[in-house]
């Protein structure tokens, strides 16, 4: 079976059913349908959508479509777990999951949001007597099922997610913090020339040298005391 999180194919029209198709995976009857003429299609987008079915099984909350007990183990997992067995409690049976029967009418889907489950319409308004018709899934944005002549068909572009009526919306982000306060310690200033860095150096060395013989005269001072 497929992803639970994905839209399946499953809607087919319940008019002139005409033969049976069997693939290779399954076996599961897909119903061609006739649309040759306006008033056929029209019949097709009928508010009341009872012209379509669910023509494969529905996926079950398990994620299968058909239901298997998760209680009954295999003779591996038996072999197993012998020794533990007497130890471990045992769980309750679970209750089987079933759903709806095949080529049950689309119009039964529960509604989404106050909405109905499916949407009808035409591919063009300008040419409705070359239009097809075509239904859009109000639970999966982005699946769609057209219908024209002798065939119909299933088409699903979206990113696997059901419709929600609340959309996530991030959090706002922190208000933007102040500016750091400017001062003489963070403001930037020209770099000096190579005259002023060579003032700089001679005031610094003269500024050295003037306390090398200061320290010389506090020696000879206490030498003579």
């Amino acid at each position: 079976c497929r992803n639970p999180n994905q839209p399946r194919s499953t809607i087919s029209s319940s008019r002139r059913m005409t033969r049976t198709i069997v693939t290779e995976k399954d076996v599961t009857p897909s119903w061609r349908m006739w649309s040759s003429s306006l008033s056929e299609t029209q019949e097709l987008i009928d508010p009341s959508l009872s012209n379509w079915v669910h023509h494969v099984q529905h996926i079950l909350p398990q994620g299968r479509c058909q239901w298997i007990n998760p209680a009954v183990k295999t003779e591996a997992e038996d072999f197993d777990d012998e020794e533990e067995e007497e130890e471990r409690e045992e769980p309750d049976e679970p209750v089987p999951e079933h759903g709806p029967p095949l080529l049950n009418p689309i119009s039964e889907d529960s509604e989404v949001d106050s909405m109905p489950a499916w949407s009808a319409g035409l591919t063009s308004n300008l040419v409705p007597q070359y239009a097809a018709a075509v239904l859009r899934s109000n639970l999966w944005p982005g699946s769609y099922v057209f219908g024209l002549d002798k065939k119909f068909e299933n088409l699903y572009i979206g990113y696997g997610h059901k419709y929600t009526a609340d959309n996530y919306s991030p959090p706002a982000p922190p208000a933007t913090q102040e500016e750091y306060p400017s001062g003489a310690e963070v403001t930037e200033v020209p770099d000096p020339t190579v005259d002023e860095e060579r003032a700089l150096q001679a005031v610094q060395q003269e500024q050295l040298d003037r306390e090398a013989e200061e320290a010389e005269m506090e020696e000879d001072d206490e030498e003579d005391d």
